[in-house]
């Protein structure tokens, strides 16, 4: 079992690797490009991906956890050899169309996202989205597939609304999301006390005009 998945997880890094590789060559694409029509490798990667959410009936909640967070390192590495992300200089998110917005100083990328829940400073808590009745109902699916997973393996403390915890367990569970929903990938942004934290799915990249 550990042979298996520590071998899924070279291949893994070894396809990243080749898909950061490959995506160096995009610079001179044209103006509109659908991330996946981009990066022709993202496909062995999901389908690794699905070849580990099959091993998940026989893992334990802390090791689903352990590769959920893993799995969103590589994706966040390769995101941002691909299209830089983390040095976006503003960040908006409509809630009604489901969109995140990534504005670069050369392009804009764009994507369909979910709201996982956000995290409060000032009294370090945390509200899944799945409870927040600001949020849209198609906006919070991810955070719902988060929440009816654990329930149904009776993890104690998901059927909460609100967590206090710390800001790295914020990310933890967005990882979880991320995994769990299939999503390529997943954001957080900081408006003042509060961080909004995302999964994105259907990625584009825009010129900016």
């Amino acid at each position: 079992m550990k042979t298996a998945i520590l071998f899924a997880s070279i291949v893994l890094i070894a396809l990243v690797l080749l898909w950061l590789n490959r995506s160096s060559q995009v610079k001179d694409a044209p103006k509109k490009e659908s991330f996946l029509s981009v990066v022709s490798g993202i496909e062995d990667i999901d389908a690794i991906h699905a070849e580990h959410r099959t091993q998940d009936e026989k893992m334990t909640h802390e090791q689903i956890m352990e590769r959920a967070f893993n799995d969103l390192q590589l994706k966040t590495s390769a995101h941002a050899g691909v299209w830089k992300l983390g040095e976006e200089e503003r960040w908006d998110w409509d809630g009604e169309k489901g969109t995140l917005l990534l504005t670069f100083k050369d392009k804009i990328v764009r994507t369909r996202a979910q709201f996982v829940g956000s995290y409060v400073y000032s009294r370090k808590s945390w509200l899944w989205a799945w409870a927040n009745k600001t949020i849209p109902e198609d906006s919070k699916s991810d955070a719902k597939t988060v929440h009816n997973h654990m329930i149904q393996r009776h993890v104690a403390g998901f059927d909460q609304e609100e967590l206090s915890v710390d800001e790295q367990d914020a990310w933890a569970f967005t990882s979880l999301a991320c995994y769990l929903a299939d999503a390529q990938g997943a954001y957080s942004g900081r408006e003042g006390d509060m961080r909004a934290f995302f999964t994105f799915h259907d990625i584009e990249i825009l010129p900016r005009q």
